[in-house]
């Protein structure tokens, strides 16, 4: 019997037809009926998947249906009640009057916050439509968005909305997200906007019942509409007004959401707009970098130097409002003057908080270096700790004013992190405060550019008056200056090969007047064989962002007058042992420097600059080789090129293989040096189309120098006392 239920082995794995029981018998109508529970079955199956189907189709977020759909069940946790009251959910119209359970309030009552339920967003989902034509879709792209609550920081917002609309640089969206009533049209004609002049984007993102709304649905809200900004969007950063004067929902939504997001959020500081006006200036691609730049602050302070307190007095007083604020590093020497002492005692930084951003260093001995090691031991005291990290080196003799860091800032995110200059600022080794008087040996006459060499001709049009334009130029400074990251760490592997290559490379004079420190030297070399430059700044008035004052001034260690047996300082240099650069017959004098006036901290930075806080872009600025020669842009590599051939073979070492040329490695400069082990380093040279150049300069390109011309012309400096700025230097001039 157990044997005729069982299956065999051999029916292991299959359906078990065979052994299924056998009904008994039953009426004849019976076996019609089965067919008939199944059918009702079907039915019952098919019912709740169409069902289904119509729940998933309803509520999928596509740009066809998801307009008024969105509800906070999508976004979090909500309190009782939220997600059920008495309306047709179905209905796309927004409903009229106050929620369900309320009433109006009487006139003089002030409408309660403290409706709970889910919302809607009847009026964004057609502005969203309308900007497809802002490239939102794409996560990268010039879409900013300015989300506002309050009416008071809609007035105050508004003017730099229009603003950076009317720069045609951004499509600027600004998203209303308030709780008063009020229609959008209404809101912008209060405030005086004409929407054909300011050509700004503009969203209501309210939900329904929008007055009523308590704090928490208001909070809610703003994230949901962000949530759908984004989406639709994807803006490339968020701006809104302090947070001390929009409505604390607004705050607290769109820095939950942006962090979220990983979207970058400007909070404009109170009462500061006219003087962050500048960054209305700014591309997407700038202003997506807003929080990533670091800043050291590097500072010398040689022996009996009291004028540290007045530059560090200066630096506390400026305005950083809405920015990182930078860190700072003093190298002090063994000797303190008491007074710069018990003024760093007292000194805090920043002036209000609890922890400090201040280094200080002290030097242990006092004995005179030599150009090299003081080179060596001043490039060490910075290193780059990210590609977002940066270093400003400041004289002790500059002083500031109050827009000094707006202005590096403004600079810093136009020519390092713009999307438009990301391929021309590969050149540019950073940007100056300082415009100086004289060039690099401290005697020719610098002659700043005018409007005419712009290469654009619409800033001789339009700004015929300028006293001078910003430009560029292939020469270090040291007074106040900010140096990109990638470049300095790039001047590291710089000296430290050339230091390698000291005892076998020949001696040259200095180009660079020794009332400067010796690594500007060394620097000079690398920003030559690179091809590098520093962005100048201009000026519209006698006043500048920065002044470096002449009293108290201190000659570099390096070349200070040694000490006497007597005590008393020599009248001749040292004799000059292994050092790599030769020094004159006699001591320079000090430098005599323009003291212009700083500019009063009343005039906001739009309005200090030339071209009404327009930086041009790099291609249009003039061009100047460490000389003050001005050049086009396009003979800019030619000479680097045949500056870095030369320099190769005369200090690096470097014998060239015929039809081969060294690779260049980004962030090192070893392709300047060879040591014997860099056989896998060397590349065949292809033909390349070059692009024209001015035929005086191509008829000196063919005859480039020997290297025994190569030798002269290195080891030798001009001697003119006026620099031009219009004559067009040839390859052989261009070594010296």
């Amino acid at each position: 019997m157990l044997r005729s239920m069982l299956p065999g082995d051999e029916e292991l794995g299959k359906k078990d037809d065979d052994h299924r029981p056998r009904a008994t018998r039953m009426p004849i109508w019976i076996p019609r009926s089965t067919p008939l529970r199944w059918r009702r079955r079907r039915i019952l199956l098919a019912v709740v998947g169409l069902y289904l189907v119509y729940v998933l189709v309803k509520n999928m977020p596509t740009l066809g249906a998801w307009s008024d759909q969105i509800t906070t069940s999508d976004y979090g946790s909500a309190p009782p009640g939220r997600f059920s009251y008495g309306y047709d959910q179905t209905n796309n119209e927004e409903p009229a009057g106050p929620p369900p359970g309320y009433r109006a309030p009487r006139a003089g009552e002030p409408t309660p916050h403290t409706f709970d339920g889910q919302f809607k967003f009847y009026r964004l989902a057609a502005s969203l439509h309308g900007a497809s034509h802002t490239y939102g879709y794409r996560a990268v792209n010039r879409n900013i968005v300015f989300p506002i609550s309050s009416l008071h920081s809609a007035s105050t917002m508004l003017p730099m909305i229009c603003e950076m609309a009317r720069w045609s640089r951004n499509y600027v969206h600004a998203a209303f997200m308030g709780r008063e009533d009020i229609d959008l049209a209404q809101i912008l004609e209060i405030n005086g906007i004409d929407q054909i002049k300011c050509p700004a984007i503009w969203h209501d993102a309210r939900p329904d019942w929008t007055e009523y709304s308590s704090d928490d649905r208001a909070e809610q809200s703003v994230m949901a509409a962000m949530t759908h900004i984004n989406s639709f969007l994807h803006p490339q950063a968020a701006i809104i007004d302090d947070a001390l004067s929009e409505d604390g929902f607004l705050v607290r939504g769109i820095r939950a959401k942006t962090e979220a997001l990983h979207m970058p959020l400007i909070e404009i500081p109170r009462d500061r707009l006219d003087s962050m006006m500048w960054m209305s200036r700014l591309d997407a691609g700038s202003l997506r970098s807003w929080n990533l730049p670091t800043i050291d602050i590097l500072i010398q302070v040689p022996p009996d130097s009291a004028s540290v307190a007045r530059l560090l007095k200066s630096i506390r007083s400026a305005d950083y409002s809405g920015m990182n604020l930078p860190h700072i590093t003093l190298e002090l020497p063994a000797e303190l003057d008491e007074t710069v002492e018990r003024f760093l005692d007292d000194f805090k930084w920043p002036p209000s908080g609890h922890q400090s951003h201040i280094t200080t260093r002290r030097k242990i001995g006092s004995q005179r270096a030599t150009q090299e090691e003081s080179a060596i031991r001043f490039l060490e005291l910075f290193y780059p700790s990210s590609k977002h990290s940066h270093v400003l080196l400041l004289s002790p003799q500059a002083e500031f004013s109050s827009q000094y860091y707006q202005y590096l800032i403004f600079t810093l995110l136009e020519y390092k992190y713009s999307t438009y200059a990301e391929d021309d600022a590969l050149g540019v080794m950073g940007v100056t405060l300082e415009l100086p008087s004289f060039l690099l040996d401290g005697k020719t006459k610098l002659s700043p550019p005018k409007p005419t060499d712009m290469h654009s001709r619409r800033y001789a049009e339009l700004f015929a008056d300028t006293k001078s334009v910003p430009f560029l130029w292939q020469a270090p400074n040291s007074h106040a200056t900010l140096y990109f990251g990638n470049k300095w760490a790039e001047l590291h592997s710089f000296l430290s090969n050339r230091v390698a290559k000291h005892s076998k490379a020949p001696q040259r004079k200095k180009l660079v007047s020794e009332t400067l420190p010796s690594w500007m030297e060394y620097t000079l070399e690398f920003m030559r064989a690179r091809g590098y430059a520093l962005v100048y700044p201009g000026a519209t008035s006698e006043e500048a962002l920065v002044t470096v004052h002449n009293e108290l001034y201190h000659i570099p260690e390096e070349f200070a007058l040694p000490k006497s047996r007597h005590g008393d300082d020599e009248t001749s240099p040292p004799t000059q042992t292994n050092e790599a650069f030769l020094r004159g017959d006699m001591f320079e004098p000090p430098p005599k420097l323009s003291e212009a006036g700083v500019v009063s901290h009343s005039r906001p930075l739009h309005l200090i600059l030339p071209f009404d806080g327009d930086l041009p872009e790099i291609p249009h600025l003039p061009y100047l080789l460490h000389r003050g020669d001005m050049i086009p842009h396009f003979n800019v590599s030619s000479i680097a090129d045949t500056y870095a051939v030369k320099y190769r073979e005369l200090v690096g070492g470097c014998t060239i293989p015929e039809g081969k040329h060294r690779k260049v490695t980004v962030g090192s400069a070893r392709d300047l040096f060879c040591f014997g082990d860099e056989e896998d380093e060397w590349e065949n040279d292809i033909e390349v189309y070059d692009a024209d150049v001015e035929d005086n300069y191509r008829d000196a390109w063919n005859s480039a120098p020997t290297s025994d011309e190569m030798v002269a012309t290195i080891t030798t400096t001009g001697s003119s006392t006026t620099a031009s700025v219009t004559s067009m230097p040839t390859a052989t001039t261009s070594l010296r």
